[in-house]
């Protein structure tokens, strides 16, 4: 799965873009657009995409322990 499908499944499961960009420290249109093929990403924020994605997944994950 790709982080743009990583973030279009936390965003159809209830997890807002603008939250998930709170926490990356970026603003939600810079997700919204790219979401939407607006607009390109960085490799940087891709990548940081990535690492709060996964550690969402973990804090879930515990949560559910």
């Amino acid at each position: 799965m790709t982080v743009k499908e990583q973030l279009q499944y936390f965003s159809n499961h209830g997890v807002s873009i603008a939250y998930i960009a709170k926490r990356m420290k970026v603003s939600a249109p810079t997700l919204t657009k790219w979401l939407n093929g607006q607009k390109g990403i960085t490799h940087k924020n891709e990548e940081l995409l990535y690492s709060t994605l996964k550690l969402m997944t973990q804090e879930l994950a515990s949560i559910l322990e």
